[in-house]
């Protein structure tokens, strides 16, 4: 029987990530990240179809609004407005907002023009421009600011920061155009320059928050929807990181209410039916979040890479329901060896890791040799035969302070694993 030798760990340093999967799987997940985004981006165009369709009611009722507005002042015997360029542009603007209702009805199957959406911004601005301005002397043309908040709003939060940006602006700039720049249609006393600035001051103030806080919602929002499609494809390595929103809020605790269902679902199919080992997915998750938590509390994390010595001529002599049985007690033998606090996952065909959280150097070594002497004292067996079975185990760990990933980790272990096997096999290295 072969032991392992003295050894001195040698400091870990990071090293390139190759992920270690096949170039199938590699192209079938490419194919269906692809699909995803094209899923998303459709789906967007298609809410912001509906958005359009449903938000055409609010346009009808701004033209009534502005129609009895109209009507009352001119009912007052104010002779300073006219009602034909109120007709106009409370005309031209219902049928502008009835023939885009029946182009979104009737071609739901077309994808949304990207010009669409500012389009509508722009008319909107357009009409409420034309209703003060035809309305209200200059001394009132806040009111665009006004009705153009309402507006602002909406854009924000169905169309995302950049058209809500652009929004505002452009309601300043009608703004300070229709009261310095335009001669008045109703007679009245300009703004003063200080008036006029406060209240667009005023306006792009609130308009600011308003964007700082519901700009990012959309990009947010089809970020965690990647996610859960993902999810859907049986990918469970995206999470949401909460620790990006600056300024929490619900769509925080939706994240967080995500993480944690990704992670309970990667506990409900993350087991391996042969071994009962949790199985690649699973552990790099729980890896992950092992290492956070080391890095937390400046904690260390020990790693063991395993592999099966000459597995191939065990499959090649005795045959594949040999080899399963070999497995299905090597994964139990791990199991009962380690604490409930380690992870022991199969990572695919004959190879096994181990995750051993607060452990050092010296606890690792002890278990991987403790580990490597169960196996070998084990009588495996089928039927009559009698099969010898020994382990090559590499060792990895690293401080919660070292500059390196998960990933680098485990490319440590399966490199210390490599050198048992070069050794002679039926060994520990590290």
């Amino acid at each position: 029987m072969t032991t392992s030798t003295p050894f001195t760990p040698s400091p870990l340093t990071p090293t390139p990530v190759t992920p270690n999967v096949d170039s199938q799987g590699t192209r079938d997940f490419t194919r269906s990240y692809t699909a995803i985004h094209e899923e998303l981006r459709q789906d967007g165009a298609e809410l912001q179809r509906h958005v359009l369709i449903w938000q055409r009611w609010i346009r009808y009722a701004a033209v009534g609004v502005a129609a009895f507005g109209a009507l009352a002042r001119f009912g007052a015997g104010d002779t300073r407005a006219s009602w034909l360029p109120v007709a106009i542009a409370g005309g031209a603007y219902l049928l502008f907002t009835v023939l885009m209702g029946f182009a979104l009805h009737r071609k739901p199957d077309q994808a949304l023009p990207a010009a669409i959406p500012p389009v509508v911004l722009l008319v909107d601005l357009l009409m409420i421009s034309a209703l003060v301005f035809f309305t209200a002397p200059p001394a009132q043309f806040y009111r665009i600011l006004i009705l153009g908040f309402i507006g602002l709003q909406l854009t924000v939060f169905y169309f995302g920061r950049a058209l809500g940006i652009a929004s505002a602006v452009t309601t300043v700039a009608s703004y300070v155009v229709a009261s310095r720049f335009v001669p008045p249609h109703v007679h009245g006393v300009a703004p003063t320059v200080t008036v006029l600035v406060v209240n667009s001051a005023l306006f792009l103030f609130v308009s600011g928050v308003l964007v700082l806080i519901f700009g990012s919602f959309r990009a947010r929002m089809n970020q965690l929807r990647s996610f859960v499609k993902r999810v859907e494809i049986g990918d469970f390595g995206g999470e949401y990181d909460t620790s990006k929103d600056r300024r929490p809020d619900d769509l925080t605790l939706l994240g967080e209410s995500f993480n944690e269902m990704r992670n309970r679902l990667i506990e409900l199919v993350g087991t391996d039916v042969l071994t009962g080992c949790v199985n690649r997915r699973a552990f790099e998750s729980r890896l992950a979040r092992e290492w956070r938590s080391a890095r937390r509390r400046n904690s260390t994390l020990a790693v063991l890479m395993i592999d099966v010595d000459t597995f191939k001529e065990i499959n090649d002599t005795y045959g594949h329901t040999a080899g399963d049985t070999v497995l299905a007690e090597l994964g139990e033998i791990m199991r009962k060896t380690a604490r409930e606090t380690d992870t022991v996952a199969r990572y695919g065909g004959d190879e096994f890791v181990v995750m051993l959280p607060d452990t050092a150097w010296q606890g690792a070594m002890t278990f991987a040799e403790r580990l490597r002497r169960n196996v070998d004292e084990h009588q495996f067996s089928l039927e009559s035969a009698k099969i010898p079975i020994t382990i090559s185990v590499g060792v990895a760990l690293a401080k919660g302070t070292d500059p390196v990933t998960p990933e680098d980790l485990v490319q440590s272990a399966d490199r210390a694993l490599y050198k048992a096997k070069s050794a002679g096999r039926n060994r520990i290295c590290a």
